[in-house]
Order: C-alpha cells, then sequence, then structure tokens
C-alpha cells in the first residue's frame, strides 16, 4: 500500500501481506527491500520500485554496477545467506533442487532484464539458486 504525498512529492509505503505484513517500508534498508522485489508480483514489484527511485534515486546504476563488477558475486555485497535464498525465491526451507530450479525460472521470467526487470534482480535470483543448490551439493 503506497501514498504520495502530491505536494511534497513523499512516498510512503506499508507491506500487506507476507511475513513483513503491517511495516512500513521506512523501516528496511537498500539491501533488504531489493532483496524482497524479487518475491513481489509485477504491481508490488513496481510500486516498490518507484519507492526506491524516491528514497535512493541511484539505486538502480549503483545495483547495476555492483552486480557487474562482482562476475557472479552476490549483489547485495554480502554472502547470501541460505534463509535469504528461500525468502527470495518464495520456497519453504527444505525444498529439493527441482523446486528451487521451477521457482527460479518462473522469477527469471519476470525479473530478467530482457522481460523489464533489472540486472540486479536477476543477478540476486541467480545468487538464491547458487546458494541453494549449493547446500544440496555439500
Amino acid at each position: 500500500e503506497m501514498v504520495l504525498d502530491h505536494d511534497s512529492g513523499a512516498m510512503t509505503g506499508r507491506i500487506l501481506a507476507g511475513p513483513n505484513a503491517g511495516r512500513s517500508l521506512d523501516e528496511f534498508d537498500l539491501g533488504q527491500l531489493a532483496a524482497m522485489l524479487a518475491g513481489f508480483d509485477a504491481e508490488s514489484c513496481a510500486l516498490l520500485e518507484s519507492y526506491l527511485d524516491r528514497r535512493f534515486p541511484a539505486w538502480r546504476q549503483n545495483a547495476q554496477g555492483d552486480a557487474a563488477g562482482r562476475n557472479g558475486g552476490s549483489a547485495s555485497g554480502s554472502k547470501m545467506t541460505v534463509e535469504e535464498a528461500y525468502q527470495i525465491l518464495g520456497l519453504q526451507p527444505g525444498a529439493g533442487p527441482d523446486e528451487i530450479g521451477r521457482a527460479h525460472r518462473t522469477l527469471m521470467k519476470k525479473l530478467h532484464p530482457d522481460q523489464g526487470g533489472s540486472t540486479y534482480l536477476a543477478a540476486r535470483v541467480n545468487a538464491a539458486k547458487d546458494t541453494l543448490l549449493r547446500t544440496h551439493r555439500s
């Protein structure tokens, strides 16, 4: 749920469903908000991206530069946790390789740069898949 003050241009938002339901977007930092994008539907992604554009004006350039400069590493700047990877892919802990692959493909169809997504989001989804598949190989 977003509210735009047309006079000041200020935007506020509140999450309506999921594990963070009822929380204000102002409570989260850029990395946390960007991680949430992967689990949202297209309309919610568009709203959150508008919020990010106002709160962090250079987030798109920074995110794309970070993802491009890491050669496949985590786009958030730190090693992705298994819990974060499950959250990004929208899976429950213990999901198997087939479920991980399906969730990855579904998200990439929506978030790939060729489909109007960003390199940052695609990198986060790829990192989540790699993180979870690595746990199955160990």
